[in-house]
C-alpha cells in the first residue's frame, strides 16, 4: 500500500501540530526552569503528553512512509493512549499548585489514583480486549477510533481538562493586572480551541481534506494560545495593553 495524497496531507499536519505542540511544552519548561517554578514544569509537560494522542499517527506516517513497515495495532494504541493519563496528573498539580493549594493534596491523590486505575485498564484490556483500548482503520493506518472502555477514560479527561482550564483561565481574567487578564484570555482561547479541536477530530469519523486541515489549524493555534497564556512577549504584552 502507498500513502494517497490525503494520507500524506494527514501525516505532514499530523506531525507539524505534534511538533508545535512539544516546542511549546519545551519552552515553558525552559522558562519554568529559570524561574525555578516547579508547577509551570508541569505545565509544559501537560502540553507534551496531551499531543501524545497524535504521536500514533506520526509514527506510523514516518514508519510506513521512510520504512515500509506497519507498527503493530498494540504499539500504536498504547503509544497514543499511555501519557494521556498523566497528562491529566500534570495540569491538576499545576492547578491546584496554583489555584488552589489548600486543596492540592486531596485533589492530586484522587486525580492519582483515577489515573492509574485509567493506566492499568489500557494495559490489561491490550492484552485480553485490545478493540475495548482502540481499532485502527485497515482502509486507512493512519486512523484510529477509541474502543468503548476507552472512550469514557478520555471523555472524562477531557471534561476535567475543560472545566479546570476555563475556571483557572477566568479567574485570572478576573485580576487587576491587565497582563494577568490578557494571559488568562489567551488560556482561555487555547483551552477551548484544544477542546474543540480534539472532539472534532474524534467526531469526526471520516475526514476529508478541508476538514483535516481546519482541525489541524485550531490545535496547532490551541498550543500558541496556550504559551502566550503563560509567557506574554513583551512586545505584544505592550501592544495589547495600549
Amino acid at each position: 500500500m502507498v500513502f494517497s495524497n490525503f494520507q500524506i496531507l494527514q501525516g505532514i499536519f499530523g506531525a507539524i501540530w505534534v511538533l508545535i505542540a512539544i516546542i511549546v511544552g519545551l519552552r515553558i519548561i525552559y522558562k519554568a526552569i529559570q524561574l525555578n517554578r516547579n508547577e509551570l514544569i508541569a505545565v509544559g509537560l501537560t502540553y507534551i503528553f496531551i499531543s501524545s494522542a497524535w504521536w500514533g499517527v506520526v509514527i506510523q506516517f514516518i514508519s510506513y512512509g521512510f520504512f515500509s513497515t506497519q507498527i503493530p495495532d498494540p504499539f500504536y494504541l498504547l503509544i497514543a493512549n499511555i501519557f494521556i493519563p498523566l497528562s491529566l496528573v500534570c495540569w491538576i498539580y499545576a492547578f491546584t499548585e496554583i489555584i488552589t493549594p489548600f486543596q492540592k493534596k486531596n485533589i492530586l491523590i484522587i486525580t492519582i489514583i483515577y489515573a492509574a486505575v485509567w493506566e492499568l485498564a489500557l494495559l490489561i484490556l491490550l492484552v485480553i480486549k485490545i478493540e475495548w483500548v482502540g481499532t485502527i482503520n485497515p482502509a486507512n493506518i493512519l486512523d484510529s477510533s477509541h474502543g468503548s472502555v476507552m472512550r469514557i477514560f478520555v471523555l472524562v479527561g477531557v471534561i476535567i481538562f475543560a472545566i479546570t482550564g476555563i475556571y483557572f483561565s477566568i479567574k485570572s481574567m478576573r485580576l487587576e493586572e491587565q497582563e494577568i487578564k490578557w494571559k488568562g484570555k489567551f488560556l482561555l482561547l487555547g483551552w477551548i480551541s484544544f477542546t474543540l479541536g480534539a472532539l472534532l477530530d474524534a467526531l469526526i469519523k471520516t475526514h476529508n481534506p478541508f476538514s483535516l486541515i481546519i482541525t489541524r489549524i485550531i490545535l496547532i493555534s490551541s498550543a500558541i494560545e496556550y504559551y502566550l497564556g503563560f509567557f506574554l512577549p513583551t512586545k505584544l504584552k505592550d501592544l495589547l495593553i495600549k
